[in-house]
């Protein structure tokens, strides 16, 4: 099928609105079609991978983007992959096809070259590490610092106006009153079941857009009561995921797609973000998280260059972290049999990697071409 075609039809029963969103980022530049067209890519990725990898649990949308702070569930700021809608159990090198093919794609192939490098020390290694203040560098210190700096008053600020939600173009919009009250009668089941109860009373619920791959499905920002001051929630209408269905494997049972994604989020993450939580199974299920001041994320294209190369080693060194973190878990290979893969990728298996990853990036950059010729989000990037 031809890509365009396949993207479209994967994005099928989306929201209209919010795909014209998600059509005008992918077709800005090759970068951001690669970050909205994951099934796309793992259709290529699936046929050209190397052979050999263990099974090991992945974020399953490994790019710059999908990095950033919060804060965990123990109050501490922590520097780590925070987007894990397409998980799974996958080889090893499905993560890090897709991660170096990203950089590939922004045609750094030396950073592709260091991205490789690292990842194969941490995993050889045998040691997940994380990122708190007290350990970062470079520009994730300075981030982990700025953040830190911030306080609720400041982040209420910039999302209430009147006690309600503030509306803001591109980023916060008001709802239909069928879908706010569908949105909040879903959240208040949730909420009811939960220990502290009270803390989620909802005081507003507007539509959110955020990310790229989950444009189109639905998302709301939730302001509740708090305890003495209001807090924001975040739920997310949770996907199949997109590498799922072109592998094998057989993957552990899940009552909902919300449960796998903060399932495998609990686990591969050092520490969870904050209140994470999900709801469902049926009709659709949802992830649920806290919103807070410490989120945020670096601005890769303002790096210097020594940064910018200390970012991807630290990058590299969460991706394979995470790994290591869940090896022997449901279904991924044990840590002995990581470790031994990270030894094997030696200067040879990581050149058959990243050829397989340079003819994935020119898939995706042809596929990109393809999607700008058919039209598709010209007029709202026009806009």
């Amino acid at each position: 099928m031809n890509p365009t075609r396949f993207i479209v039809a994967q994005n099928s029963g989306r929201d209209p609105d919010l795909l014209a969103v998600k059509w005008a980022k992918m077709r800005a530049d090759a970068f951001g079609y690669l970050r909205g067209a994951a099934p796309l890519f793992y259709r290529t990725w699936s046929r050209i991978a190397p052979k050999g990898a263990p099974v090991s649990w992945m974020s399953g949308d490994a790019h710059l983007e999908n990095l950033g702070s919060y804060r965990g569930s123990n109050g501490v700021p922590y520097f780590d992959i925070n987007d894990f809608d397409e998980c799974c159990l996958a080889p090893a090198n499905w993560e890090t096809g897709r991660a170096i093919a990203a950089l590939l794609v922004l045609r750094r192939r030396d950073l592709a070259k260091v991205f490789a490098e690292a990842y194969a020390e941490t995993l050889a290694g045998g040691k997940p590490g994380h990122i708190e203040p007290e350990v970062a560098r470079g520009p994730i210190l300075a981030l982990l610092t700025a953040v830190e700096e911030r306080n609720q008053k400041e982040f209420l600020e910039k999302w209430m106006s009147d006690g309600k939600l503030k509306l803001r173009d591109g980023h916060i919009y008001r709802l239909r009153k069928a879908v706010k009250r569908r949105a909040r009668r879903t959240f208040e089941a949730w909420a009811r079941r939960q220990p502290d109860a009270p803390f989620y009373k909802v005081v507003d619920v507007c539509g959110r857009i955020a990310g790229d791959g989950s444009l189109g499905l639905e998302r709301y920002v939730i302001l509740v009561e708090g305890k003495k001051v209001p807090f924001v929630m975040d739920m997310k209408e949770a996907a199949p995921s997109a590498p799922r269905q072109y592998l094998k494997l057989r993957q552990p049972p899940w009552r909902c797609e919300a449960e796998r994604v903060a399932t495998v989020q609990h686990f591969m993450q050092y520490v969870p973000v904050a209140r994470l939580a999900w709801t469902g199974p049926s009709p659709k299920s949802y992830l649920v998280h806290e919103l807070e001041p410490l989120i945020d994320r670096i601005d890769v294209s303002a790096l210097k260059q020594g940064d910018y190369k200390e970012f991807v080693r630290q990058w590299a060194h969460l991706l394979a972290s995470a790994q290591l973190r869940t090896a022997g878990w449901k279904g991924s290979a044990d840590l002995d049999a990581m470790i031994a893969y990270g030894q094997a990728l030696d200067g040879r298996a990581r050149g058959v990697l990243m050829k397989a990853a340079s003819a994935a990036a020119a898939s995706q950059v042809a596929a990109w071409r393809d999607f700008r010729r058919s039209g598709l989000g010209k007029n709202r990037a026009a806009g």
